[in-house]
């Protein structure tokens, strides 16, 4: 099921209080490949991931853009709560800072030490809510 994001001011929102999020990215032939990742969100509703440059996840992204998260446990249990769309895209140079910078406020020592150092095989995901005309 897909929330019906019109109905809130902050679609993202209920995602907020959770560790992780079950994220659907998208193969060319639309069949959905879910992943279990952390995520961090800033001032603006956007919401943040971060991966691996050569990771399927952000190959599927740059291909299609359409995601959808659950909140899940850390093995990917889903938690029952519905699907959120967003659209999402691969970090610019210019917001790769800003997105480690909210997920490691959200995750602190354990996030530095787990991603490592930002360095040029790490990628960010930034996801922005599905707007409707």
């Amino acid at each position: 099921m897909t929330v019906d994001q019109t109905q809130t001011g902050d679609p993202f929102a209920y995602l907020y209080p959770h560790q992780f999020v079950v994220l659907k990215t998208y193969r060319r032939d639309g069949s959905a490949i879910p992943t279990t990742v952390w995520f961090a969100h800033d001032e603006q509703g956007k919401i943040y991931i971060t991966t691996n440059r050569q990771a399927g996840k952000i190959k599927r992204v740059r291909n299609n853009g359409h995601v959808t998260m659950t909140p899940s446990g850390r093995m990917g249990e889903l938690l029952g709560e519905p699907e959120i769309e967003g659209q999402a895209h691969e970090a610019a140079e210019d917001e790769r800072a800003h997105a480690r910078a909210v997920l490691a406020q959200k995750y602190g020592e354990a996030f530095t030490r787990i991603a490592g150092p930002d360095t040029v095989e790490r990628t960010y995901i930034v996801i922005n809510p599905v707007t409707t005309a």
